[in-house]
């Protein structure tokens, strides 16, 4: 599933990857591809417990605002309302992003420089953009980011990540997500509690596409796609590298081509 999914959480940091902790995508792959009918009442409970915990975890966001250790770099903004980081990183480096609560955009760049851009739509009182940063650890192997952001602060993501990356993995709790993945190769792995994925993705940009959806809805927009929806698990093959894995809880997944 990913390394975005499975790490333990610590006491200095029960929120990132809480979707480890709920069990959330090993049993939802379980019971998606189970294919029987006995499932679908283990589904119903299941998915309850884990979309009231996902309810929880994504209101919570700003339950101790801790204050941020991230240390500012030239040309570096941070204001009430909005954030821009700039980074040097490694080829062939992993990235791990945690964000809450917000509609989030993953690009490439053919530069070597990680660029994260944060727009808080409803900023609170005392609380500059930089409060919601919660991680950003860099080193030769790994770029780890994690965002704390609530419902009520209406944010807007952008992160833009060299082609080079080798696998870049995302949780979002709640929001939409734009993933560029026919400029983003390596291993990708998607993961959304409640919302949206926007894949933009050609057949030669990865060998192997899965979808699960326990409620919602799958859309290949492609030429001769289908539609699927309710609980959906789908396997695509492509013509190019590496795999795609995208898991949502509830919400919808729309596969469209890169003109």
């Amino acid at each position: 599933m990913g390394s975005g999914v499975g790490k333990p959480a610590t006491s200095d940091d029960t929120h990132r990857n809480f979707l480890s902790e709920s069990g959330v995508y090993p049993v939802m792959t379980i019971l998606l591809r189970g294919q029987k009918a006995v499932l679908y009442c283990i589904l119903v409970s299941w998915f309850l417990g884990a979309y009231a915990l996902a309810e929880r975890q994504s209101s919570n966001c700003d339950s101790d605002m801790r204050p941020t250790h991230v240390e500012l770099a030239t040309g570096d903004q941070s204001i009430a309302n909005h954030l821009q980081l700039s980074r040097k990183i490694a080829s062939g480096v992993s990235i791990d992003l945690d964000v809450c609560a917000a509609d989030l955009i993953v690009k490439a760049s053919s530069s070597d420089v990680l660029q994260v851009t944060v727009d808080i739509g409803s900023p609170a009182p005392k609380l500059t953009a930089i409060d919601y940063l919660k991680t950003f650890d860099i080193t030769s192997q790994s770029v780890a980011l994690q965002l704390d952001l609530p419902k009520k602060a209406r944010a807007k993501v952008v992160v833009v990540v060299p082609t080079t990356t080798s696998k870049v993995d995302v949780n979002l709790v709640r929001g939409d997500l734009s993933f560029e993945t026919d400029r983003i190769r390596g291993e990708r792995s998607i993961n959304v509690v409640d919302g949206h994925v926007d894949l933009l993705a050609n057949a030669d940009s990865f060998a192997t596409l899965q979808v699960d959806v326990v409620m919602g809805s799958f859309h290949d927009h492609r030429k001769g796609g289908e539609d699927h929806r309710f609980m959906v698990s789908q396997s695509l093959t492509g013509t190019g590298a590496g795999s795609v894995q995208i898991n949502v809880v509830a919400g919808s997944v729309d596969l469209r081509p890169w003109d």
